[in-house]
This record gives structure tokens, sequence and C-alpha cells, in this order.
């Protein structure tokens, strides 16, 4: 990894051997993280490990500690998601000990649903402990960062999926008018400044056993069908729902900057959608569907 900035005390370098990261999604084989993660959906697990390996004698002279003065070491490891080159949740974190380990590995699962856009891993290798070293550019403040490296991989597209869980739903919404629907759009028209992925979720029946079987098919139809409705639905509530200074330079990661995005797609002009809604709907929800062919 190059650094841009000198740390105020000596780091580790060659002492340090990091592998490659893996990632193994769902039952499938182990396979390097690459910057894209295809195949990847909200319904599939994902572990990702790697082997940190620190030479202890070639730590302890890299870092400016005499032979026989002690230093403990521990790798902390941080999985992040979201978009953006900072993340915007912290999904796994481990932090492990190097006391007497030349080769660690690590190895963390991860949710599939509170994942999105891509995944950031970030390692690094800390002084555990306070220590007073002779070497006056030796680290002594335990936290101390010695190495790290970063990398990123993008799971998901420009048009991210929707946040989706598959459930029950004569078991979760017993007695409900739609118990028996295929899918179900949790989300509030109240708040477009939202980020999209903590304001909407998507249920799927899991009662239905052939929307099931067509969803792990990867059926496009099923997908088109599905993603045309509930962008339907939230396109209709904004040109609708007054959300005209909303839509005008709205965040990309929001709400309202998701619907602009699928707006503009499907008709280029906030004014020629609104313009169809209220005089064609019909014509309104097909571009929609039209615009979610995979």
């Amino acid at each position: 990894m190059t650094r841009r900035t000198a740390a105020p005390f000596h780091r580790l370098d060659a002492a340090v051997r990091a592998d490659p990261w893996m990632i193994t999604l769902g039952g499938g084989a182990p396979a390097p993280l690459q910057d894209i993660t295809p195949d990847w959906d909200y319904a599939t697990p994902a572990t990702v490990d790697r082997v940190i390996a620190v030479d202890a004698a070639a730590a302890a002279a890299e870092l400016g500690f005499a032979q026989g003065e002690a230093l403990s070491l521990e790798v902390v490891v941080e999985v992040g998601t979201g978009p953006g080159d900072l993340p915007r949740e912290i999904v796994a974190r481990e932090r492990i000990s190097l006391e007497g380990a030349l080769s660690l590995p690590v190895t963390l699962q991860l949710d599939p649903a509170r994942l999105s856009a891509q995944l950031s891993l970030r390692t690094a290798i800390l002084l555990a402990n306070d220590a007073r070293p002779a070497d006056a550019l030796a680290p002594r403040l335990a936290g101390a960062r010695l190495w790290d490296d970063r990398v990123q991989s993008r799971i998901e597209g420009d048009d991210p999926r929707f946040p989706m869980e598959v459930v029950s739903f004569s078991k979760t919404f017993p007695d409900r008018p739609h118990e028996a629907a295929p899918w179900l759009l949790s989300w509030s028209p109240g708040s477009p400044g939202r980020d999209f992925h903590g304001a909407a979720r998507l249920f799927v029946n899991a009662d239905d056993d052939l929307l099931i079987a067509r969803l792990g098919e990867d059926d496009d139809l099923t997908l088109q069908a599905i993603m045309g409705d509930v962008v339907s639905q939230m396109c209709e509530a904004a040109l609708t729902g007054g959300w005209e200074d909303d839509l005008d330079g709205a965040e990309p990661g929001s709400v309202a900057g998701r619907v602009s995005h699928w707006l503009g797609r499907a008709f280029g002009d906030v004014a020629v959608a609104r313009g169809l809604l209220e005089n064609r709907p019909g014509e309104f929800r097909a571009a929609i569907l039209a615009s979610m062919r995979l």
C-alpha cells in the first residue's frame, strides 16, 4: 500500500506478509476478491478470508525494539459497506491477538441483508499494549497503527438492488389484507432525504414456492415485474407528493436520489414523467416497467 503521509514512528513493512482476500459466495468455491464481485444478491451469504503472517524478529527490528524488549501486536479487520470512498456502515469487525502467532488466518462471515453497493475491507496491525522501547522513533502507545491496507470490491452495479428479506407472510402478516401478496415494499414517502438502504425494504413472500424458485433462478421476467412495481410505487409517490425541490440535486444515495435516477432513465425529464402519470398512467407504468428490463 502506497502511503502519502509519514507516521511519527517506525512502521512495519517487509516483516508483514498479507495474502490476498478470498471471497466465498453461498456454497460456492473461494475465489480471489476482485474490483467487482459478480453474481451476488441479498439472499447469498458471503465469507471473506485471508492469512496475515508476521516475522516477529523482523517486526521488532523494523519498529526499533531491541532484542528482548516486549512487543505485543494485534490485528484488527473491519468490513464496511455502502457507496462512496468511506463505508456507510461497518458490518463486521474482528480483533485478534498476534501473541505467539506467526501466521494468522482471518475469516469473517457477512450478513447479506446488511450489504449494499460495495465491500470495503481494512486490515490493520496495532500495538496492543503501551511500551517503552529505547528507540525514540519506536511506537509507544497502545493502538498505534503500525501497518494497514484497504481493498474495495463493488458488489452491485450503478443501480443498487432493494434491501430484500424473504419471510412467510402468513406468519409475519396474519389476517392482514396483503397476507397473500407475492411481495411488499415497506417504506414511507414522507422522508425523501433518508438514506435509501435504510428507508426501504422489499419483503418477498416465502409462502409462494413458485416465486421463490424463480427468484432463485434469477428469472429476468420475474425480477423485472418486481422492480417495475416497486419503482412505480416510489416514483408515483414522488410525483404526486410535492417532491419537486427534493428531486432537484438530491444526494445519489437518498430516496429522492434513487427516484430521480429512475425517472431520468425511464423518461429523461421529470415534467414528461408527471404529464404521463396525470394523463396516461398506463403508459407511465409501462415505461417504468420497460426501464427495468435486465
